[in-house]
Order: structure tokens, then sequence, then C-alpha cells
């Protein structure tokens, strides 16, 4: 086959490519399972707010698996802030942690400082930012932070990598060394949400 009728084919091929896909030809599917929908707490409170006894349950109610052993198909962390005006509000400690029976949830905190831990025996999980505060018991949606609500002079965003997130925060997925940013602000003070995290070595 001589060069020009090789040129020839190519350009044909590319054409019958490029209709094909303007037909409607078959695209590769999303196969992930869809978000979990956990069921958002109706607990409106000022914060701060304590670890609930029950906390594990309400994070097997919220879509979460219990299990006595940490998990490793996945193994990876998140950092959250929440400010409500300058200052910082505590992420409760030993969230989705039973220490009576041994249960975790695959998310869960060991300490306040932020750090959430996703250590799952699933692979295909996933997991969103309202299953902490489900097991946290605070209520958490687009207009609610426990019982914080803008107003005509306080702004509520949540930020994701320094980035504002628009729609309900409770659907935000959780993603290896993310940085969430929940603030309640007031608009004559404001500062900036951090677009990242430090993570300490090995996490």
């Amino acid at each position: 086959m001589n060069r020009h009728l090789r040129g020839g084919v190519g350009v044909v091929a590319a054409l019958l490519s490029a209709c094909s896909l303007a037909a409607g030809a078959p695209v590769a599917a999303d196969v992930r399972p869809p978000l979990p929908r956990p069921k958002a707490s109706t607990n409106a409170e000022l914060p701060p707010w304590p670890v609930p006894a029950d906390s594990a349950r309400r994070g097997a109610d919220a879509g979460l698996a219990l299990d006595t052993m940490e998990g490793a198909k996945q193994h990876f962390h998140v950092h959250l802030d929440i400010f409500v005006g300058p200052e910082r509000v505590e992420v409760a400690p030993n969230l989705g942690i039973d220490h009576t029976s041994g249960l975790l949830a695959d998310l869960h905190t060991h300490d306040n400082s932020g750090v959430l831990h996703v250590e799952s025996h699933d692979a295909n999980a996933r997991f969103v930012l309202g299953q902490l505060f489900a097991m946290w018991n605070v209520r958490f949606d687009d207009t609610h932070l426990g019982a914080l609500t803008p107003d005509a002079t306080h702004t509520y965003r949540t930020y994701l990598n320094g980035e504002s997130v628009t729609g309900d925060p409770a659907r935000i997925e959780l993603r290896p060394h993310d940085q969430i940013s929940v603030m309640f602000q007031d608009d004559r003070v404001r500062i900036k949400p951090p677009a990242s995290y430090d993570f300490p070595m090995g996490l």
C-alpha cells in the first residue's frame, strides 16, 4: 500500500471514529457504587458538640461498616476544620469508636486534631462528610451547622481544598488528603479557609 493510500485510510478511520462518538457510541460507565445518603441528624445545638455514647451505632445507621479491626482495603486520611467566627471548633475524638464492644466504624476519629481516618475492609466503599456528622449527632446540611444558620450578617459555607462548595455539604465525598473547612462567619470579620493540611508523617 502506498503512503498516500495509507494516509487516506487513516483519515477515513478517524472520521468513522468521530461519527460513532457523535452517534452515541457506548462510553465506559462509572462502575463505582453510588454515594451514601446518611439520614441527617435533627440535633440542633451550639458547639462544642460532645461525643455521643452511641456514635458507632449512629455510624452504622449512616451506612458505615463496624468491625473490631481496622480495614486495609482502603486506608487514607482527610482533615476537617470547623470555624465559628475566628474560633476553631474541636472535632470530637473517638467518633465512631465503641470502647465497650471494641467496634469501630470504617470512618472514625482518634483525637481532636481534625484528622478523619478511613480504614475500610471494602475496596469499593465511598464515604461522605455527612456520615461523620451523623455519628456526631450534629445537624449538618446546606442551611444548618448544629443550631447555627446564616442570616443577614453571617455566612455559612463549606470549602474543599480552599474552594467554595455549592449544594449540600453533607454530600462531599471524602478523598485522600483533602482539606475540608466548614465555616460559619461574621461577615464583618472573616478568615480565609485553609487550602491544605500538613499531615503528620505516615498519614
